[in-house]
């Protein structure tokens, strides 16, 4: 199929696309942050306290998992020493009537993350120049602050580069 002739598409670059993205996942993810303390499993864990609430023996659990009731006390032993698979709580969400949600919630936004990644980048790179001009006498005019923001603009527009160099050096 051909393209219209009227049809005017702007290409938006790859790092511009992948912008969006991080802005679009961050928005989900801003959800997630605000309901992150009722998250939280509770003491002995989800399986169980769904089970408990639900009025549900571990036999009757068991039998509608089509395993032993001594493999659901494992697991409900295993989700609260934190040594459960994905796979085991999805399994034993949906015997209780649910569903698995597994998520990985940043305590910040992702841009605010980057932004204070190429920061230190950044400071890292200028305070090593502005040392070693220093020491050869050949400071230059320029406000190491205004260069370290403009370097740290350079480094968010390729944010993959922020994470290959090392911290502290």
């Amino acid at each position: 199929m051909a393209w219209p002739n009227n049809l005017n598409l702007v290409v938006a670059p790859m790092s511009r696309i992948k912008e969006l993205s991080r802005r679009q996942l961050d928005a989900r993810l801003d959800e997630l942050r605000s309901v992150r303390a009722a998250l939280r499993p509770p003491q002995k864990g989800w399986i169980a306290a769904l089970r408990t609430a639900l009025g549900m023996s571990q036999a009757v659990l068991a039998k509608r998992m089509k395993v032993s009731q001594q493999a659901v006390s494992q697991m409900e032993r295993r989700e609260s020493d934190g040594d459960i698979t994905l796979g085991a709580l999805e399994e034993a969400a949906e015997a209780l009537g649910g569903h698995l949600v597994y998520a990985i919630v940043p305590s910040r936004p992702l841009e605010e993350t980057l932004k204070a990644r190429a920061l230190l980048i950044a400071r890292q790179m200028t305070g090593a120049v502005h040392h070693t001009m220093r020491l050869e006498a050949q400071e230059t005019g320029s406000d190491p602050d205004v260069r370290t923001l403009e370097l740290a603009r350079e480094l968010m527009a390729s944010p993959g580069r922020l994470w290959s160099i090392p911290d502290g050096e």
